[in-house]
């Protein structure tokens, strides 16, 4: 007989590890503080790569359709300009990352969480079933047990 609970609940966890199982990886056993710092260090990285493609493509524009006579009061603006508008676009991008990243740790947390306590109504479900086909069998063999007694026959006359 097919335990329809059991079923249900192994289907649940299948389909929640197909959907999140790369994301329970990331989360497996790590507190909030190293899952920050992880993603703070690559947001770090990945803002630092979009600021430096937008500034170039944006000075280059600049150059190209406006008749600027290039000198080195020029060149120091325009450097300046851009390490005041990466200090403020870090800052701005920084703060979006972190609560984007504070929210992400939630979810995964949350799907852990759920994937645990269902592994773990799933395993009562396996001892339970232990136990009981465990019962059913030493009663077999108590039952056999009693009929190979020697003793317990019918003298024969």
């Amino acid at each position: 007989m097919i335990d329809t609970e059991r079923v249900k609940k192994m289907t649940q966890m299948a389909l929640r590890e197909k959907r999140s199982g790369i994301k329970l990886d990331s989360v497996d056993d790590i507190d909030k503080k190293d899952f920050l710092s992880f993603y703070g260090v690559r947001s770090f990285f990945q803002s630092t790569i979009i600021y430096c493609v937008l500034f170039i493509l944006i000075i280059v524009l600049i150059f190209s359709t406006v008749t600027v006579q290039v000198n080195r009061l020029n060149i120091a603006i325009t450097v300046f300009a851009g390490i005041m508008g990466y200090l403020f676009f870090m800052l701005f991008y920084s703060g979006y990352s972190r609560r984007q990243n504070i929210r992400r740790f939630a979810e995964y947390q949350q799907i852990a969480d759920d994937q645990r306590n269902d592994l773990k109504i799933l395993e009562e479900m396996y001892e339970k079933e232990e136990r009981e086909s465990h019962g059913q069998q030493e009663k077999t063999d108590r039952d056999e047990q009693n009929e190979d007694r020697p003793g317990d026959e019918e003298p024969n006359q």
